[in-house]
């Protein structure tokens, strides 16, 4: 059983995590440049179904979950449902505040993108350093780099690929910001969670 205040500050790192994952998220819907390999998956979906990109999210995601209840629960835990709820709450607030931002169309459109993916590597790092349970994309990534015996970053890759592919074939939209996304996340993450373990990490695990 762990001490309750090492508990308290591990879900904060966790809660904290989520707002930051959620800041990118708004800088990459502010940008208006397409969506994440995921988000191109599901406006194709979305579009051949007739079902909202809300409702498709949802239905991808608890079809996610159901395969890791079943091949791997070793991340799932309250942990997952904290993820669920806080990035979708800082998405709006953020957005709409960048969008009340006087900031010329060349630097929304071509800068917005890079800091978005940026800002969401920092956010996953610094709450998988403390390996407290993780988002159910977070888990499925870990998954594949746990069978493949490779890293977060080749998990990342090759679940980018599987949304982009299958947003691709469902004609999802997609654009600058998908590929800041493939090109930039897997690799910052795998760089940025060893750092975050030796400081965010000691100080969450110190009674």
């Amino acid at each position: 059983m762990q001490n309750t205040k090492v508990l308290i500050k591990k879900y904060l790192v966790v809660f904290i995590g989520q707002v930051i994952i959620g800041t990118g998220c708004a800088f990459l819907v502010s940008a208006g440049m397409g969506n994440d390999p995921m988000g191109v998956m599901v406006s194709g979906i979305s579009k051949h179904i007739g079902l909202s990109f809300g409702t498709v999210t949802n239905l991808a995601n608890f079809v996610m979950f159901i395969g890791l209840l079943a091949f791997y629960r070793k991340r799932l835990s309250l942990t997952t449902l904290i993820t669920v709820v806080v990035v979708g709450w800082t998405i709006d607030p953020v957005a709409a505040f960048l969008g009340g931002m006087q900031v010329p169309d060349l630097v929304v459109k071509g800068m917005y993108p890079v800091i978005g993916c940026i800002i969401i590597s920092m956010g996953v790092a610094f709450y998988l350093s403390i390996d407290f349970g993780a988002s159910i994309t977070d888990n499925v990534i870990l998954m594949i780099g746990d069978l493949a015996h490779k890293s977060y970053a080749f998990g990342c890759y090759t679940l980018y690929i599987i949304y982009f592919s299958l947003g691709l074939l469902f004609g999802g939209v997609w654009g600058y910001a998908t590929l800041m996304t493939l090109i930039l996340n897997g690799k910052i993450i795998d760089k940025m969670t060893p750092v975050f373990a030796k400081t965010v990490g000691v100080w969450a695990n110190r009674v």
